[in-house]
């Protein structure tokens, strides 16, 4: 029974002296103070970063996509770093042994490797994404696993973890960086818009592209997003009732479908300024009774 209370009594004792809680209180002020710190110098060494990468890239257009995905990912580890040491300094205030911490953590490691796998399998593969420059912020991207899209947009941040998509129907998609298999990088190469514009079989094409060579030259001093003037690359078919044209034109990257829906718009406007005729439907009465009085 003395063991008892000697053991309660050895528990209770250090919140009896004032000291214990004068300690305590000045542990979460230095907290406090430490998470203030760390906060203004990760704003200050965030803004550092972006600067120095507008400095470097200053006029070259190039670069620019490239640099926010490298701004994003050393800001990312500056982060994880700062926030580290701001751990470490909190545990050891308290007392506790961050270099017996760090010492255990091969053993602590082997134990939860099993179960971190999935992280470390993103993690490496957010270095191989970043550092072969499969895609860049900014970039249009679909991704594929296991042979399914399972995002397709813009891409607004790359993390060493994961991968933030602002999908083409708005959607803000987060996927882990070890889930994507193939990726598609709609921004590297030049896009091509390609239509399929029907004329009446009545026209004369030579005339017909004659009309629209000028007109596609305008294009191209219009709208931004033509590298070369569109060009009528030729017949596709030919039926009963109409000519099927074949119109090209190169994009800037990622703009091919934009480009194709322009032209469109276009040629529409001016088969009817030109009255080019396109076909129409021929519709052909049935009289049962002809056919009985035959």
């Amino acid at each position: 029974m003395n063991q008892v209370k000697s053991i309660f009594y050895s528990l209770i004792e250090p919140l009896m002296k004032p000291e214990t809680y004068q300690t305590l209180v000045s542990n979460i002020v230095m907290i406090v103070v430490y998470i203030i710190v760390a906060w203004i110098v990760l704003r200050f060494i965030n803004k550092g970063i972006e600067q120095f990468f507008k400095i470097q890239n200053k006029g070259k257009k190039a670069n620019k996509k490239r640099s926010k995905t490298l701004v994003s990912l050393i800001q990312n580890v500056v982060s994880y770093v700062v926030w580290f040491i701001v751990l470490t300094t909190v545990l050891s205030k308290f007392g506790i042994s961050v270099e017996g911490i760090i010492a255990s953590a091969g053993v602590v490691g082997l134990a939860v490797g099993f179960g971190a796998q999935t992280v470390v399998k993103d993690i490496i593969t957010g270095f191989f994404i970043i550092f072969e420059n499969q895609f860049d912020v900014g970039d249009y991207v679909k991704i594929n696993s296991a042979g399914t899209t399972v995002a397709e947009g813009t891409v607004k941040s790359i993390g060493l973890r994961s991968t933030r998509i602002n999908t083409i129907t708005g959607e803000l998609t987060t996927l882990p960086n070890g889930s994507m298999g193939e990726i598609t990088n709609y921004s590297v190469t030049n896009g091509e818009a390609i239509v399929e514009i029907p004329i009446s079989v009545n026209e004369d094409v030579e005339q017909v592209e004659s009309i629209l060579n000028p007109h596609f030259e305008a294009l191209r001093s219009k709208y931004y997003l033509f590298i070369s003037n569109p060009q009528v690359i030729g017949i596709n078919s030919i039926t009963r009732d109409e000519i099927m044209l074949s119109i090209s034109a190169e994009t800037i990257p990622g703009e091919g479908a934009a480009g194709a829906r322009i032209l469109r718009k276009e040629i529409l406007k001016l088969f009817k300024l030109e009255e080019i005729k396109v076909p129409q439907p021929m519709m052909v009465q049935y009289d049962p009774n002809q056919q009985n009085n035959v």
